[in-house]
């Protein structure tokens, strides 16, 4: 119990924890919000829970940016990554964050007042980003599970060739959690695009809330350290 307990402080302690369990609970509030009549006060008060906490993570993010463009070049200038559909999908990703955060930060600053944009367009492109980032993070994990399940057919000659990008168990299980955190949360990035792209503008408070929730909660069991018995 004390083990999980300084585990928890430790999680929270950290920026990716704290980011994590602030999307869990404005998540959680959206949900919440569902269950009530719109004109409600409990509605009211917990979409305003909401929108703040979202307004807090936009604000966090304001230098998220550095962080991801050293990823890319850790990433690009490392040894090449042996397959070429996890590689692509991967660039695509990282192109998708480094467009990401300028385009909010754009459509921040036009919200504050100190840029003259047109807000609706800037937060059309930060969505799309956002969606984009997320459907290739999903796609390369999906990947990854599948050939993890592939190669359990291998024979002992085909293993000792493929010995290099053998996957073991943890990076499949890590995968397959990526797969659903990011295809959940894709759900929901979709959702806030302009009507008419799939199923955009469609979903309850409720979808949202439990897709959002979902997404958050892998986020926050991904940083937690657990023994692994398989």
């Amino acid at each position: 119990m004390s083990a999980l307990v300084h585990q928890t402080v430790d999680v929270l302690s950290s920026y990716e924890g704290r980011d994590a369990a602030i999307t869990f609970t404005l998540y959680f509030c959206c949900l919440l919000s569902g269950f009530h009549p719109r004109k409600s006060t409990w509605h009211r008060s917990l979409q305003r829970i909401y929108k703040r906490l979202e307004d807090c993570r936009v604000v966090l993010r304001l230098y998220d940016d550095l962080g991801i463009l050293r990823d890319f070049f850790t990433y690009e200038l490392r040894p090449g990554e042996r397959n070429q559909i996890v590689r692509i999908l991967k660039c695509l990703h990282y192109i998708s964050w480094l467009c990401y955060y300028p385009a909010e930060h754009i459509s921040w600053l036009g919200e504050m007042k100190m840029l003259n944009i047109d807000g609706k367009l800037w937060e059309f492109y930060t969505n799309f980003f956002w969606s984009t980032a997320l459907l290739t993070s999903a796609l390369w994990n999906a990947y990854v599970v599948l050939q993890y399940r592939s190669q359990k057919n291998y024979t002992k000659e085909k293993e000792e060739e493929e010995k290099k990008s053998f996957i073991p168990w943890t990076a499949a299980r890590n995968a397959m959690l990526a797969t659903v955190r990011d295809g959940t949360e894709f759900i929901v990035a979709v959702n806030c695009l302009p009507r008419g792209f799939l199923w955009s503008s469609t979903l309850t408070f409720i979808r949202v809330g439990m897709f959002g929730t979902c997404s958050a909660f892998l986020r926050l069991y991904a940083l937690f350290k657990f023994e692994d018995n398989h």
